[in-house]
């Protein structure tokens, strides 16, 4: 049988700004962005890296999606010129366009940026000046690292380091964020447990002296501050799990690790949502979302970069195991607005080919398919965020 989930607007739970100076891409700046972290413009230089991100199976969807919407053949010399065309005539009229292709009605938007160098980082925009020029409303998502390092960098003490740093919680709140995100799965990882106050403050003085990455009780520290500080301030707290870019402490990503954190009682509380849901370690985080209330899945990473067979197989485990009232839609999105557009597209295939399968089999009749879909694309972040 067949679902078509077309009609249900989506609302992107995790996604990073898109640049207006990327009105007119090169054959490498566009493919660049199709693999895991992308490609450095040094990198692109290469030929032999722009063969393997043209190879990829996240490419290969795009650019077939793409030529359907333009009209045009699905080789990437001609949808690139087609979508170049569109861009330099109207760039807010291009990514309005795509936004309503693609039936999305909002952002969550982490301005995503890093606090120290790594080989790879997300270009900065900040969250207010995207949130002017986006088409379709946003909601800050604020990264917790940067603050943190500020609060270091500016501090005299331990004692006001910590005061800085929960003002700086407190400001972003009051500037209207509506959710903390960490990624200390690239930094210590995601073991993350309760140290000694003597560990902190003797991560605080060697962060303070060489703003250093490894720095595991402070990082672990503030993990469970915010958490705590998010069921006070009414927000939500999100944390990338899995995989991502090569910086990524990879013995230590899969949310497995975060077992302590989670069955601890007091983050309870909070409401939290697993980034990318650990993919592809998703069946993990999905059990969470099973036997914590307070936990959920988020679909972003494995949509869009996952061929529909292979996102199809991971939704359908994660299924298995979290209530569909624990699951939301996200692109992880950035850069470019194509990664955004290409996340709504194949988020609504791969649900309406798993769920079709759920009908088929008899987990569910047709209705609750669609109820499940409209919960997962947008009905799950309206009532937990309470939009």
């Amino acid at each position: 049988m067949e679902l078509d989930f077309s009609e249900y607007p989506a609302i992107d739970h995790h996604a990073h700004p898109w640049l207006d100076d990327l009105k007119d891409l090169s054959m490498e700046q566009f493919v660049a962005r199709f693999n895991y972290g992308g490609l450095t413009a040094e990198e692109a230089k290469d030929p032999e890296n722009i063969i393997h991100a043209q190879n990829t199976t996240m490419a290969y969807q795009i650019v077939h999606r793409l030529a359907k919407y333009f009209g045009c053949n699905a080789t990437l010399a001609e949808v690139l010129e087609q979508r170049n065309a569109r861009s330099r005539r109207d760039y807010f009229q291009y990514t309005k366009d795509l936004m309503e292709d693609a039936n999305m009605e909002g952002l969550f938007v982490d301005d995503g940026y890093s606090e120290v160098g790594v080989t790879r980082v997300l270009r900065r925009r900040s969250y207010e000046d995207f949130e002017k020029a986006c088409p379709i409303w946003t909601k800050h998502v604020a990264r917790i690292e940067p603050r943190f390092q500020d609060a270091i960098d500016a501090s005299t003490g331990f004692e006001d380091f910590v005061q800085r740093f929960d003002a700086s919680i407190d400001e972003a709140v009051k500037g209207g964020a509506v959710a903390f995100k960490s990624i200390i799965a690239y930094r210590s990882g995601l073991n993350i447990q309760k140290p000694l106050e003597a560990d902190v403050r003797r991560d605080y003085v060697w962060s303070k002296a060489t703003r250093s990455r490894e720095v595991k009780a402070i990082r672990d520290w503030y993990i469970h501050r915010v958490v705590r500080r998010c069921a006070e301030l009414g927000v939500m707290f999100h944390i990338h799990a899995g995989v991502g870019d090569i910086d990524i402490v990879f013995k230590d990503c899969n949310p497995g690790k975060l077992y302590d954190l989670l069955h601890d009682t007091e983050t309870r509380s909070t409401k939290i949502f697993l980034i990318h849901s650990g993919y592809p370690f998703s069946q993990e985080g999905a059990f969470f979302a099973n036997s914590l209330k307070n936990v959920y899945i988020d679909l972003s990473e494995m949509l869009p970069h996952a061929s529909i067979p292979g996102a199809v197989e991971r939704t359908m485990q994660i299924l298995d195991m979290a209530p569909t009232s624990r699951v939301v839609f996200g692109s992880d999105g950035s850069n470019i607005p194509e990664i955004h557009w290409a996340g709504a597209k194949i988020g609504r295939e791969v649900l309406q080919l798993t769920l079709a399968e759920f009908v088929k089999t008899k987990v569910m009749n047709e209705d609750q398919a669609h109820d499940a879909a409209k919960l997962i694309l947008s009905g799950n972040v309206r009532r937990v965020y309470k939009l």
